[in-house]
């Protein structure tokens, strides 16, 4: 590969070719100064390949073709003497013809002898030859018909971790059959799985299985809390009797850390993790992870075989407003809607209506957003009433009677709009067996009262109001 293949790479390509070529303390260079070193190890290759000593078998074919030669130019001035010889007298002995036995490793060869019994000049110029090895066999991929992996491999283990801060997950390891067999020995019929706080006798949350479930999530109220399940059933004495017991798993928080300290470690791109784990392991801590002791010793000033990068000083406060609005909004996006993203939702709707042309302007009648552009000071309040909640995915929700489309985690939200008044709101959820049933009546009042001049933001036109009480 020469300069002009080189200099129309990237960088990072660059790198790559640097790494497989053994280059080290590269990454800070140039482009040009990069592609010049890698095309200064190339030519380093190409001229150790040529200067590289013959093999054995390479020194033994050259040895056999320079012999054949020899003894093909003895055997054609041999012919010529005995054509210019008289032909009276002239005598041919006889030309018997043997095997010869021949040394292991070499192939067996049909040489004749002259009548005197020295060796032909054919079997001079097949001494060096040797025996081809034989190919490797060809290796043929045969598929493994290995079967479905079974639904449950009947351990009996019960997992519980943590989803997010409202949200645990739970697994059982247990098949049909040992299912069914529980099932007939609980005093009802039924396996149940309680999940516990720590340190609380009693369990919040007591959930009665199907016979085709294999895991369920459970909504909990508490972030940053330890939690435990066990799975079991009620016996025919009365007493609970554990067929597994998890292990504790602990909700994250569902706030910014309070830390807003941020460490930079400088990691090379063109020294591998092995490397560099050699290059410090020395002066690790017990249970310190490789970032952490990267970090301690750069601040140390410890001599690192590549340049470090530059430390960004402490964590600001915008930056981690900024975190929070660039990743607090898509996490409550996941789990379900809070006050934080209604914050930010109501904030780009306001601004996206202050952009458009339906609303460019306020009006001095404090009615609408339509009219010409006035100038000077202007205020415009309005307001939306947001339901939202969580359930089993399978259950069926309705608000005020109409049904509302659960996600695919069981959270939902449902929008209003909120004029002045008294409103009454009825939230049931009935469970997917239509067996359960839970029910909460939500009621709401709306009393606006302005001084001065106060305008409404003009909602959407998809937006129905609730039912009044």
């Amino acid at each position: 590969m020469n300069m002009a293949d080189l200099l129309v790479k990237t960088k990072t390509e660059l790198l790559k070719i640097a790494q497989r070529h053994g280059l080290r303390g590269v990454s800070t260079l140039k482009k040009e100064e990069l592609a010049d070193k890698i095309h200064q190890a190339q030519q380093r290759v190409k001229g150790s390949k040529s200067e590289q000593p013959l093999g054995v078998s390479a020194v033994a074919r050259k040895v056999a073709d320079a012999v054949k030669r020899r003894a093909v130019r003895k055997h054609a001035a041999e012919e010529v003497a005995r054509a210019k010889a008289p032909a009276i007298g002239r005598t041919r002995a006889a030309r018997p013809v043997r095997r010869a036995k021949v040394a292991p490793k070499t192939r067996p060869v049909e040489i004749e002898t002259e009548g005197t019994g020295h060796p032909s000049a054919e079997l001079s110029a097949h001494k060096f030859d040797v025996t081809p090895a034989p190919p490797p066999p060809r290796q043929v991929f045969q598929e493994e018909h290995l079967g479905e992996l079974p639904d449950a491999y009947g351990t009996g283990h019960l997992f519980l971790t943590a989803r997010d801060p409202h949200w645990l997950y739970v697994y059982w390891d247990l098949n049909w059959q040992q299912m069914a067999d529980y099932r007939g020995q609980a005093a009802d019929g039924r396996l149940l799985l309680r999940v516990f706080e720590k340190n609380h006798a009693d369990s919040f949350e007591s959930l009665t299985l199907g016979h085709d479930s294999r895991n369920w999530y459970i909504p909990v109220n508490k972030a940053a809390t330890t939690y435990h399940a066990e799975l079991g059933f009620w016996r025919q004495d009365g007493h609970f009797h554990v067929i597994s017991h998890s292990r504790e798993a602990t909700t994250p928080p569902d706030a910014i850390s309070p830390d807003t300290t941020a460490r930079f470690a400088t990691i090379p791109i063109d020294i591998s993790f092995h490397e560099l784990f050699e290059i410090i392991r020395g002066h690790m801590r017990e249970g310190e992870a490789l970032a952490d002791a990267l970090h301690r010793l750069q601040l140390a000033g410890f001599r690192f075989p590549f340049k470090l990068g530059l430390e960004l000083g402490p964590w600001t406060t915008d930056q981690a407003a900024e975190l929070e609005r660039v990743l607090g909004g898509d996490l409550f996006r996941r789990i379900q809607m809070g006050s934080f993203e209604i914050t930010e939702w109501l904030r780009r709707r306001l601004q996206e209506e202050l952009s458009s042309g339906m609303s460019s302007a306020f009006s001095p009648s404090g009615s609408s957003w339509s009219g010409t552009p006035q100038k000077g000071f202007w205020f415009a309040v309005n307001a939306e009433l947001i339901i939202y909640g969580a359930t089993e995915p399978t259950a069926k929700v309705t608000i005020d009677g109409k049904p509302v489309k659960l996600r695919s985690d069981g959270t939902f939200s449902f929008q209003y709009a909120f004029p002045d008044g008294q409103y009454k709101l009825p939230v049931v959820a009935i469970s997917a067996a239509g067996d359960d049933q839970r029910e909460v009546q939500l009621t709401f009042e709306r009393q606006s009262r302005t001084k001065g001049e106060v305008g409404k933001v003009k909602q959407p036109a998809h937006l129905k109001s609730p039912a009044a009480a």
